[in-house]
């Protein structure tokens, strides 16, 4: 379905005198104007505009361009519903396993060893120069060499350098430090 853009004022008066299509064309097929008028409706807005938008579909009835955008909301509509539905993984809660370890028992140290590691690069990064800071962040974010090299106004090959020395650098800390 093509975005409807809000109406004219011709648009609107146009839906308007026609409105009660919407009705006779769900009557007619014995749908429940409840359960099925805020599918049609849009069909219908999308034929107005386009009647009253493109010239070439002037010369059939207003009432052929609505029903087939109608029935083509309906198909769109109806096929949506067909489609299955994705099936969530889905565990019976018993009140006496309410623990969260008894799911995922290594949570724990998995979250002990990501606040050490966080601890340790903040610790490292403190040592790094405002310009060493940048490109680390900047390969954080997921820039490529080259990409990081235009930003920071320095060749490639000087961001791998770069890359180099702060490993080197961070190495020697980390012994120094006991960080590593």
């Amino acid at each position: 379905m093509k975005a409807l853009h809000p109406l004219t004022e011709e648009q609107r008066i146009f839906a308007e005198e026609h409105h009660d299509f919407i009705y006779q064309y769900l009557n007619g097929r014995h749908l429940g104007i409840e359960e099925y008028y805020d599918t049609v409706v849009f069909g219908y807005l999308e034929a107005v505009q386009d009647y009253l938008e493109k010239p070439e579909l002037q010369q059939y009835r207003f009432s052929t361009i609505a029903r087939i955008a109608m029935r083509n909301a309906l198909a769109r509509e109806w096929e949506k519903q067909s489609r299955p539905m994705r099936k969530a993984f889905l565990e019976e809660y018993e009140e006496d396993t309410a623990s969260l370890d008894a799911f995922l028992p290594s949570r724990q140290e998995r979250l002990a060893e990501a606040m050490d590691d966080r601890e340790r690069l903040l610790a490292l990064l403190s040592y790094l120069t405002p310009k060493e800071r940048r490109v680390v962040r900047l390969q954080a974010d997921g820039y490529t060499y080259r990409e990081i090299a235009e930003k920071c106004s320095i060749t490639s090959h000087g961001v791998n350098s770069r890359f180099y020395r702060l490993r080197k650098k961070v190495r020697i800390l980390g012994q120094e430090e006991g960080l590593l």
